[in-house]
């Protein structure tokens, strides 16, 4: 997620958790590269490559598919915002890219064009990549970041930042965690939302104040809502959940009506809220991936919805228009992973193949060009 920090705070870097033609199981989306991680552990990276971020030992990008170094088989995959990481199928982090504050985890704050194994020795279920931060989950369920510890991002009770992994304070056992640009997020086990790192005037916490201070350790979510323990995702300056009847759920700044509430009293496109909200319309949702100013889910029934900003059509809804509440995904395919970047989105669906619509730039579509799509068009294998 970047390119000089400075743009960090105005893009986001994410988040947000597959090729030739063989079975896609999922993809990961973030400024302006995209990978995905096919059913045999093999993983596989396209766009810019400026700092190695696609992990096959060159800087060259790619408008295609091209397949990670290393011959590491993986079990899940994460892109930040011009760094990746992923969890190897014997619980090791690895992480390649930009190093810059250490994001890498690998004790070294120099850029790495191959996959570099996470310092420490840790058995990890899950990795997430931020904009200048990374957090994992331990097979234990315990909570650990690396990278920029500016605001308290990495909560463990300090702002500076780490090129080894540090654990998060709080003794929590997490679900998921989703590293954003200057917020985390967590839901433990139990279905409690935490947040820590960069207040926003108290929105970005949902702690259900205007306190202004940055949060150097989790603070619970407030609400009373109760979460899947898997679903949490932070955008640039939002953050969506699923909650325990399938509803989702976001809190956080409403600019661009990224939130999904509506336009109710004229308020909802700019509209901040330090509490979480339903989203409208009721859906049901099966997963959620937050973008920097858009949001996108699955439904019960396999269908995506997007919402938020629009400008290169990375609602996938057939237009460039902002849409404050859900909308439908202009396709007939039934999707089953879905992950959103800057200003682009993508989905695996049913049958397995991969699908990406929006901001062209740098070939992170994967159609072999730089076009933006306004609806879903098929990975170019």
């Amino acid at each position: 997620m970047n390119t000089t920090f400075s743009k960090s705070y105005l893009l986001i870097g994410l988040l947000i958790a597959s090729v030739p033609a063989y079975a896609e199981t999922s993809v990961s989306a973030g400024e302006d590269h995209t990978c995905i991680l096919k059913s045999n552990g093999k993983a596989y990276c396209w766009g810019d490559n400026s700092v190695g971020q696609l992990g096959n030992g060159t800087t060259k990008s790619s408008m295609t598919p091209v397949a990670v170094s290393g011959g590491i088989e993986y079990k899940s995959i994460s892109v930040g915002w011009d760094h990746t990481c992923g969890v190897s199928a014997d619980n090791e982090a690895y992480c390649w890219g930009r190093g810059r504050y250490g994001r890498l985890g690998n004790g070294s704050s120099e850029n790495s064009m191959v996959p570099t194994a996470v310092s420490g020795g840790l058995s990890f279920a899950s990795v997430n990549s931020g904009l200048a931060h990374t957090c994992g989950i331990t097979t234990d369920g315990d909570g650990y970041c690396w990278g920029r510890g500016e605001d308290g991002i990495l909560g463990n009770d300090s702002i500076e930042s780490s090129s080894v992994p540090v654990p998060v304070s709080g003794g929590l056992t997490f679900g998921s965690i989703d590293a954003a640009s200057a917020t985390t997020c967590g839901v433990s086990t139990n279905g409690d939302a935490y947040c820590w790192g960069a207040s926003d005037f108290g929105s970005l916490l949902g702690q259900g104040d205007d306190d202004r201070d940055r949060k150097i350790a989790p603070g619970l979510v407030a609400g009373g809502f109760h979460f899947k323990p898997a679903s949490v995702s932070v955008g640039l300056d939002h953050a969506c959940a699923i909650s325990t009847t399938d509803k989702a759920v976001c809190w956080g700044r409403g600019r661009y009506g990224k939130l999904g509430i509506g336009s109710g009293g004229g308020l909802g496109v700019i509209e901040n809220l330090m509490t979480p909200r339903e989203v409208k319309g009721g859906l049901p949702f099966t997963l959620l991936a937050t973008g920097t100013f858009q949001t996108c889910g699955i439904t019960t029934d396999g269908k995506a919805y997007c919402w938020g900003r629009n400008g290169s059509g990375q609602l996938g809804d057939g237009t460039t228009t902002m849409r404050v509440e859900p909308a439908a995904v202009s396709t007939d395919l039934k999707f089953e992973d879905i992950t959103v970047g800057n200003d682009h989105a993508c989905g695996v669906s049913s049958n397995d193949e991969v699908y990406c619509w929006g901001n062209g730039n740098a070939g992170k579509l994967g159609t072999r060009s730089s076009d933006n799509k306004l609806t879903p068009t098929k990975v170019r294998l």
